[in-house]
């Protein structure tokens, strides 16, 4: 009876240390990702510190801003008495144009090809912002730009084309300083008088003339296509030299402002 007891016996202890083993077993895992979850918030910890260290670095390197600056040098006229223009004196072809003499189709036409939330974001538009990071971690730095018209007014007057992270930063944090110190149609006039069409065209107003023979009121919506499309790349939509890639470009812009309405 005492060796049936004691196998009994040993065979409950054998019981318990098993059940005990058992319950041990799935701890092990739990730990291990609570581990990893602290690890990885740690990294995070320190990547969000690192990265607000380097973004407050580039601000504090970042030009300021100067209202000389934001308006470009128009080409100064000289006239005869009987108002005959006998020359045109400045470095650059640009006649100036105010926001108020800007026709409606030529605004959406600019909107909806360059920056269709222009009047809803606060000089960086953040929505386009995430698209744009997402493709340039498939495609590489660089592969999609997310600029908004404030940011490509702030890039032409203080900083270079690089792409790099130092001067998007910057651009971004001017872009909201300009948005907060002028209006949305004085960007707007600001941009349409900075940006190149080409053929020594500066201006939405110069290129209306140069490749129309026409103010800005005059365009036809095909013809206003056409001048919005050329600033992505001057020299490659040059309606001159490559007719057939204007005419792709203008169409594009044709069915961006059909998107958006």
């Amino acid at each position: 009876m005492a060796e049936k007891y004691n196998t009994r016996e040993e065979r409950r202890k054998q019981g318990q240390t098993q059940k005990k083993e058992q319950n041990k077993s799935p701890k092990k895992p739990t730990n291990m990702l609570k581990r990893i979850f602290l690890i990885l918030v740690t990294f995070g910890i320190i990547g969000l510190v690192a990265g607000g260290a380097a973004m407050a670095y580039f601000i504090s390197d970042a030009p300021e801003l100067d209202d000389k600056l934001l308006k470009d040098p128009v080409t100064s006229k000289i006239l005869d008495e009987n108002g005959k223009l006998l020359a045109e004196i400045g470095k650059e072809n640009r006649d100036y144009v105010n926001y108020e003499d800007i026709p409606d189709l030529v605004e959406e036409a600019f909107l909806a090809t360059e920056d269709s939330r222009f009047y809803e974001h606060h000089g960086v538009d953040f929505l386009r912002l995430g698209s744009a990071v997402i493709a340039n971690v498939k495609n590489g730095f660089g592969s999609e730009g997310a600029s908004t018209l404030t940011q490509q007014v702030i890039k032409r007057s203080y900083l270079t084309p690089d792409k790099t992270i130092k001067r998007k930063v910057q651009e971004m944090w001017l872009s909201i300083q300009l948005e907060r110190k002028y209006t949305k149609e004085e960007i707007f006039e600001m941009y349409v008088n900075k940006i190149f069409f080409a053929n020594r065209a500066n201006g939405i107003l110069t290129a209306s003339q140069t490749y129309y023979g026409k103010d800005l009121n005059e365009l036809k919506l095909n013809e206003a296509a056409m001048l919005v499309g050329l600033p992505q790349s001057p020299s490659r939509y040059d309606p001159y030299k490559y007719p057939e890639r204007a005419k792709e470009r203008r169409d594009i812009v044709l069915h961006l402002m059909n998107k958006h309405g």
